[in-house]
């Protein structure tokens, strides 16, 4: 088993590096129950920027739950963001969002968890965003040229989750970007449910 886990961990840090906005898996907290976890992350747009996300997240009822994300210490802007998740059957889940990193963001995806064992669990699916960029941000636009457009950014996320205590999990993530516009990023840190 601890070579699986091995070979799943090294093709998750080979297969590429992304951002870390997920924090989560296909399965829902259950109600009245939190999750509070750090994660530092690397995301890669050309070159490597560091960040340090904080993830709080809050069972509201069976099925459904909250999420808070902030990053910051990067040389980007920081970055905010919440969501809801809705469970989908017993290991998927869909949930969507907004996001504020630089530009206002509406977030979205699906993910699916396969149970290795109790205690170790593989995710994925696929998220996207649309992003709302300000034309005046950019300095190359003239007066007629202001107003706003729109940016679609695809990744397929890849999380394992690895059970060090009975509420206390580590967990590393993967965003491979599958767009044009977009960045990749690789992240790992410690979630305790309450």
């Amino acid at each position: 088993m601890k070579k699986n886990l091995i070979l799943i961990a090294a093709f998750l840090l080979i297969s590429s590096f992304s951002f870390g906005q997920l924090f989560s898996t296909g399965q829902t907290l259950k109600p009245k129950k939190w999750s509070v976890g750090v994660e530092p992350s690397v995301l890669v747009n050309g070159d490597a920027e560091f960040m340090l996300f904080g993830h709080a997240g809050y069972g509201l009822k069976k099925g459904i739950d909250l999420g808070l994300k902030v990053g910051f210490l990067g040389d980007y802007d920081e970055y905010i963001g919440g969501d809801v998740e809705f469970a989908i059957g017993r290991y998927f889940s869909v949930m969507g969002g907004a996001h504020h990193f630089g530009n206002f963001g509406l977030d979205a995806n699906i993910l699916g968890t396969y149970p290795i064992k109790s205690d170790v669990r593989i995710s994925s699916g696929f998220d996207v965003d649309i992003v709302f960029i300000d034309r005046a941000d950019n300095p190359n636009t003239t007066e007629d040229e202001s107003g706003m457009d729109t940016e679609f950014i695809g990744w397929v996320p890849i999380s394992l989750e690895i059970g060090l205590k009975k509420n206390l999990a580590f967990i590393f993530e993967t965003m491979i970007n599958v767009t044009d516009a977009g960045y990749h990023f690789i992240g790992g840190g410690v979630n305790i449910y309450i």
